[in-house]
């Protein structure tokens, strides 16, 4: 019996293409909710960049049950209570700042309030236009005074090593190929997706999870049932149970029908 599903945003719960929640899905959640089931959001993005229907809800469903935020990083219920929080350490920040200020990349960085982008490049222009988000420039300073969560480095997939050589404490991960997600290595959407587990009192056998990025599929691994939409990564799709159809296509809706869930 299913008690728990975690849902990726970006081209899981929001499409690509209208950046808005398929009806199919708006519905599935209000059946979800009906039925006992806890639904909760699992994102690389910050609270402030969850659009409306994410962050408060919408009709007939009064919003998430918890968000796991940041890539995991940052994790609070459905009041803003965090329950678990895990900051990049300070020497791996450093490290970050001392190579965006030698030129090697641009990032994104966030704080659990706040984020901005150390330039505005072409390739930070695209994320904007792919996820319906306007990025403020700030001084990449900021980092080294404040607990920064998670950023968004840059690089291609081949120069990603640059930003975790010599330093174990954080790892990356990708949705993109125009940046990877850099985060605690104690972290991640997994153990965001465990602490919530536990916080609500859940079993892993009883969760479902949707995504479909790279940096998906460890969560999909995590919980009992893990399904790639059909617009999903090959290595999110690789780590499912079941591949569904694609955002734009009703593939929550239908996932969860597979499944008896709803």
């Amino acid at each position: 019996m299913i008690k728990a599903a975690f849902f990726d945003v970006d081209g899981t719960l929001l499409s690509f293409r209208t950046h808005l929640m398929p009806e199919s899905t708006k519905a599935a959640l209000v059946e979800l909710r009906r039925r006992g089931v806890k639904c909760f959001v699992a994102t690389g993005r910050l609270k402030k960049q969850l659009p409306p229907c994410v962050r408060d809800g919408f009709e007939d469903f009064d919003g998430f049950d918890a968000y796991v935020t940041l890539s995991g990083s940052y994790c609070y219920a459905a009041g803003g209570e965090p329950y678990f929080e895990v900051p990049i350490e300070a020497d791996d920040v450093a490290h970050v700042v001392e190579q965006v200020r030698a030129g090697l990349y641009e990032v994104i960085a966030m704080d659990a309030e706040h984020d901005f982008v150390s330039a505005k490049t072409p390739e930070i222009r695209e994320v904007e236009r792919m996820a319906n988000l306007d990025y403020e420039v700030g001084d990449i300073d900021y980092a080294l005074s404040h607990k920064i969560f998670q950023f968004c480095g840059f690089v291609p997939p081949e120069r990603e090593h640059i930003i975790t050589d010599g330093h174990p404490g954080i790892m990356t991960t990708r949705w993109t190929d125009l940046f990877c997600d850099v985060v605690p290595a104690r972290s991640g959407k997994p153990e965001g997706v465990r602490a919530t587990l536990e916080r609500f009192g859940i079993g892993v056998e009883e969760s479902i999870a949707f995504g479909d990025g790279g940096n998906d599929a460890t969560m999909l691994e995590a919980c009992g049932i893990g399904v790639a939409m059909g617009n999903g990564t090959e290595s999110c799709r690789a780590a499912a149970d079941y591949v569904t159809d694609d955002v734009d296509h009703d593939g929550i809706a239908g996932a969860l029908r597979h499944f008896g869930v709803i």
